[in-house]
């Protein structure tokens, strides 16, 4: 009976081994870049629910739908086709990323976003296919698969900062110091170029854990990087990227200096669109806890190629249609100070008038997604706090 067990077995495994080789290659992907990240997540189960439900995140935000039981949130990539710019389905810089065709990753020497071919991008968005799915209908991987049921090619790119170029920078080649979307650019030239760093944009955002990449596969746990692409909405890496500390540079006397110092993150801060911001706020309270002072800094984005300013509101009236709207809403907020570029300490000077006497001043970092809402409260995310006691005669 034994004997007769182990042959079953036996056969039963080479049956299964026949049938593991004839299914390779045989899944295809008819509709593309726009194949629902569901078909992906039904063997690569855990990758999914990162991507979809932010498992094992700290992506907390007010403005995303959290599922029962599940302590985080969506990726931005997940939620993307929800945002503003997404809506602009019809506008070729917008699809190029949030409704994005198969793409080939740009070579290292390759600068700026390449365009890709949006004819099967629905309206599904950015899903495992558009960063996974090469224009010829493979799956790209970092590791070497066998007997997948799709056709895979190993691209060590993917662990690069070239993948990511394709969306994070501007369409055009030239680094705008300041402007937005300029994420790539910032790491290139800012930390990469001068020796900050080694690292890739994955290192930072997709941290590597030991896993199957599919969990009904007989492969071995590899070094898979999770995709989480923690960032805006992640209090662990605002926590990590900026340094904040309160100096005194007269010991009698309330001459201030505020230094805020880029140390943790490998572009500027803040990135990306020119709605995100990075508000320093100080106060300074008498010895019975009473405000005596208070004065505010705003770190974003520009929103063109110059920096934002209301003397301009006369002349936006001349532009149309959204970039009417978003440049005239920038302007109209006024100048700020540009983000803080990767490496750099920005010092901001600051001599309240008080009268004589013991102060404390409380100095805090804000971070939000979006500056220029009604109530930054509902987004917003602090970053770091410091705190100093003063005499001034």
């Amino acid at each position: 009976m034994k004997r007769s067990q182990r042959l079953m077995g036996a056969v039963f495994t080479m049956l299964m081994s026949i049938t593991s080789i004839a299914l390779a290659g045989t899944v295809t992907f008819p509709k593309g870049a726009a194949t629902p990240s569901e078909t992906c997540g039904e063997c690569h189960q855990t990758l999914y629910l990162e991507y979809a439900l932010g498992v094992g995140s700290d992506n907390h935000s007010a403005n995303r739908s959290i599922p029962a039981a599940v302590s985080s949130a969506a990726t931005a990539h997940a939620t993307s086709k929800f945002t503003p710019l997404a809506s602009g389905g019809d506008i070729e810089w917008c699809r190029s990323c949030h409704f994005a065709g198969a793409f080939n990753i740009p070579g290292k020497d390759t600068l700026g976003k390449q365009l890709p071919n949006v004819v099967n991008a629905g309206e599904i968005s950015i899903t495992c296919a558009t960063c996974h799915l090469t224009p010829e209908g493979k799956v790209r991987s970092v590791h070497k698969t066998k007997n997948a049921p799709h056709e895979s090619v190993v691209e060590p790119a993917l662990q690069t900062a070239a993948v990511c170029a394709h969306c994070h920078v501007d369409i055009t080649e030239k680094r705008i110091v300041g402007g937005q979307y300029q994420t790539f650019l910032e790491w290139r030239d800012d930390f990469k170029k001068p020796g900050l760093g080694t690292q890739q944009c994955q290192d930072c955002h997709m941290p590597r854990t030991v896993r199957k990449t599919a969990e009904d596969s007989d492969a071995a746990p590899v070094a898979v990087g999770r995709h989480l692409w923690t960032g805006g909405h992640s209090s662990q890496r605002l926590g990590g990227a900026l340094s904040l500390s309160i100096i005194q540079r007269d010991k009698e006397k309330a001459i201030l200096s505020f230094s805020v110092t880029n140390i943790g993150a490998g572009h500027s801060v803040p990135t990306g669109p020119n709605a995100r911001g990075v508000y320093l706020t100080v106060d300074i309270l008498d010895r019975q806890g009473v405000s005596r002072a208070r004065k505010e800094w705003l770190f974003a984005p520009n929103f063109s190629a110059r920096p934002d300013d209301n003397a301009f509101l006369e002349e936006d009236k001349k532009l149309s249609g959204y970039e009417g709207y978003a440049q005239t809403r920038a302007d109209a907020q006024g100048t700020h100070e540009p983000p803080v570029r990767a490496g750099e300490e920005r010092l901001l000077n600051w001599e309240p008038a008080l009268a004589s006497g013991l102060y404390t001043v409380k100095a805090k970092l804000r971070y939000t997604t979006d500056r220029f809402k009604a109530s930054l409260a509902v987004d917003e995310k602090e970053m770091g706090s410091s705190a100093l006691l003063i005499t001034n005669k």
